[in-house]
C-alpha cells in the first residue's frame, strides 16, 4: 500500500532532518494563543532549497502525480516542515505549516495521508478542505483576525 510506503519514507525524512531542524519555539511570541508554547516546543522546521519529495511511483497510481511534480514553497510532514530560504520569514506560512502538523497529529500519520490524498482527488489542491484550512488561517492572522486556538479549532472542523 502506498500510503504505508509513504509514511515510512516521512518518518526517514523526518529523522534525516533533525539535527538541522530549527525549533518552532522561537514563534512563541508572535504565535501566542494560536499555538501552545509546549505544542511549538514539539515542533520543528527546516530552510532548504530542494523540499523533499517521495520518489514512489505508486503514490501516482492513486492520483498525486501533480502533487508530487509541484514546485511548492513549503510542506509539513507531521511535527517538522520544509521551506525554501525565501519563505523563511514569512509568518503567515509558518502558521499555516504549523496548522499542517497539528492536522497531522490530530489524524495521525496514516490517517492525515489517506484523507489529502482522497481530498487533492475529490477537490484538487486548491478546493481541498484540509488545504483550505491552513490557507483561511494564515490569511486571517495576516490581516490581524482574531486570535484562536488552532487545536480547538481544527478538532472542530476535522
Amino acid at each position: 500500500m502506498p500510503i504505508k510506503q509513504f509514511d515510512k519514507w516521512i518518518d526517514s525524512i523526518v529523522s534525516k532532518y533533525e539535527i538541522e531542524a530549527q525549533c518552532c519555539s522561537k514563534f512563541s511570541g508572535v504565535f501566542s494563543g494560536y499555538y501552545s508554547p509546549e505544542y511549538l516546543a514539539k515542533c520543528k522546521f527546516v530552510v532548504t532549497d530542494v523540499i523533499p519529495k517521495p520518489d514512489i511511483p505508486e503514490l501516482r497510481h492513486i492520483g498525486l502525480g501533480d502533487f508530487l511534480d509541484m514546485d511548492c514553497g513549503a510542506i509539513t510532514y507531521k511535527h517538522m516542515y520544509f521551506m525554501k530560504p525565501q519563505h523563511q520569514e514569512n509568518l503567515e506560512i509558518h502558521i499555516h505549516e504549523l496548522m499542517h502538523t497539528i492536522q497531522w497529529e490530530q489524524l495521525g500519520g496514516e490517517g492525515f495521508l489517506k484523507r489529502y490524498v482522497q481530498e487533492i482527488n475529490e477537490h484538487g489542491y486548491d478546493n481541498a478542505p484540509l488545504e483550505n484550512m491552513a490557507y483561511d488561517l494564515g490569511r486571517s492572522f495576516k490581516s490581524g483576525g482574531a486570535v484562536v486556538d488552532v487545536a480547538n479549532l481544527v478538532r472542530e472542523k476535522i
